[in-house]
C-alpha cells in the first residue's frame, strides 16, 4: 500500500501526534507500506496518481478539497483524518474566523471521504454531517524511547506548596479556577506557571503568573518534570467543542510522571479516574479551591496517584495504541484498480514551479513571524 498523508502544515505538532509519528512507526513494520508526507500546497499530481490512499488533515480549504477530488477521480481511496470539533469552534479561541471560512470545505471532505479518523468517540458522534464512516485512533502520550527515567514522585515534597502548571495552545476559561485560588488558606504558598495563551487569560483574571514561551512536545514535557512541586492544571471549557477535545495533555503527563488536577468535564473526566489517577474539580470557586488544597496538601496521595496514571497511560494511550488503530483503518480499505493520472510533462513542471513558489512564500512568513515580538 502506498499512502500520501498531507496537512496545512505538515511541520507542526499536530501533524506529529496524528499522522507522522503513527504512520512511521507503522511503515517501519510494515516494509512493503510506503509512505510520503506533504503539506497541501506541495503536493503535485504525481503523488496523486503515486498513492494508494490519500491521508487529508483537517482539511477545510479549497486546495483540500481539490486533492480530495482529484485522489476519487482517479479511483484512490481518500481518509479524512480530524481531531477536534471544527464545525464547532468557540468564538473565543484564536482560530475561530478561519474554521467559520472553512466550513464548506470542512463538510465536502467529510462527506465525500471513504473514512473518516477521529481522537475520540464522542468526536465521531458528534460530526455533521455525519461521514459516511469514521473509527477512532486515540491520541497517545509522548515518552523518550525507552521510558522516562524515575518519575519526580513520590520523592518527598512539601505539603504547603505547590507550582501550579497551565499550558495552553488557546485560550482557556479560568475564571473559577482563579476564584478557587483567592479562597486558599494563607498557609498554602502557590506560584503560578503559564505556558502560551493561557498566560493572557490569567492576567486578564487578575493574577500574575510567570511566563514561559512554548517549547516544543519533549523539551516541554523534560522542563515541566522539572518543575519543584509541580502540579498540572487543566481548566477546560463548557462546549460540545471542549467535550470532543482528546484528554492528550492527561496522557503526556502520566507517562512523564506529572500530576494533574483537571475540571471535572469532558474529555478529563472520561480519562481520569478522580482520586485515583488524579484529581477532578467542579468548576466553582468552591470546587476548585476544594480540589487546590487537597492536591496540595497531600503529597503521599499525589505519588500514589502519578504512579496510577503512569501504568493507565502506559496500558492504553502509548504510540503502539495509535500505530495499531491506524492499521486496522488501512487494513480496512479495499484498494480499486486506478486510472491512469497524468504525472509529467509540461503540466507537472509548472506545478512543480508553483509549488517552489509557495514553499518559498510560507518561509518568508515564518521568518517574518519569528522575528515579531512576543
Amino acid at each position: 500500500m502506498k499512502l500520501l498523508a498531507t496537512a496545512a502544515d505538515i511541520g507542526a505538532t499536530i501533524s506529529a501526534i496524528r499522522l507522522v509519528d503513527p504512520l512511521q512507526a507503522l511503515q517501519a513494520q510494515r516494509p512493503a507500506l510506503a509512505l510520503r508526507l506533504k503539506s497541501f500546497h506541495e503536493c503535485l499530481r504525481g503523488d496523486l496518481a503515486w498513492a494508494d490512499v490519500l491521508i487529508v488533515q483537517r482539511g477545510n480549504s479549497r486546495r483540500a478539497w481539490r486533492l480530495v477530488q482529484s485522489m476519487q477521480a482517479s479511483g484512490g481511496r481518500v481518509v479524512f483524518e480530524i481531531d477536534d470539533l471544527l464545525t464547532a469552534v468557540p468564538a473565543a479561541l484564536l482560530h475561530h474566523r478561519a474554521a467559520q471560512q472553512g466550513l464548506p470545505w470542512l463538510a465536502r471532505c467529510l462527506t465525500a471521504a471513504d473514512r473518516v479518523s477521529v481522537s475520540t468517540a464522542r468526536l465521531g458522534r458528534a460530526l455533521q454531517p455525519p461521514p459516511r464512516d469514521w473509527c477512532v485512533v486515540p491520541n497517545h502520550g509522548w515518552a523518550p524511547v525507552g521510558g522516562w527515567p524515575a518519575a519526580p514522585f513520590p520523592a518527598p515534597r512539601r505539603c504547603d506548596r505547590a507550582t501550579l502548571l497551565l499550558a495552553s495552545s488557546d485560550h482557556v476559561p479560568v475564571a473559577a479556577f482563579v476564584a478557587g485560588l483567592r479562597r486558599l488558606p494563607p498557609t498554602l504558598q502557590w506560584r503560578l506557571v503559564a505556558v502560551g495563551p493561557v498566560a493572557d487569560d490569567l492576567a486578564r483574571a487578575g493574577v500574575r503568573a510567570q511566563r514561559h514561551a512554548p517549547l516544543p512536545r519533549p523539551a516541554f514535557l523534560q522542563w515541566a518534570r522539572a518543575l519543584p512541586d509541580v502540579l498540572a492544571v487543566m481548566p477546560v471549557g463548557d462546549t460540545p467543542f471542549d467535550a470532543c477535545k482528546s484528554a492528550i495533555k492527561f496522557y503526556d503527563y502520566a507517562l512523564a510522571g506529572v500530576p494533574v488536577l483537571c475540571a471535572a468535564r469532558p474529555p478529563y473526566s472520561d480519562a481520569v479516574c478522580d482520586g485515583v489517577t488524579g484529581l477532578l474539580a467542579a468548576d466553582t470557586p468552591e470546587g476548585w479551591a476544594h480540589a487546590l488544597q487537597r492536591a496540595i496538601e497531600d503529597s503521599q496521595a499525589t505519588a500514589s496517584r502519578v504512579a496510577a496514571a503512569r501504568r493507565q497511560a502506559d496500558a492504553e494511550h502509548r504510540l503502539g495504541h495509535t500505530v495499531q488503530a491506524w492499521a486496522d483503518l488501512l487494513d480496512g480499505l479495499v484498494l480499486q484498480a486506478r486510472r491512469d493520472v497524468p504525472g509529467g510533462g509540461p503540466a507537472a513542471w509548472l506545478q512543480g514551479w508553483a509549488v517552489r513558489l509557495r514553499r518559498a512564500n510560507r518561509e518568508r512568513l515564518a521568518r517574518r513571524h519569528r522575528r515579531e515580538p512576543v
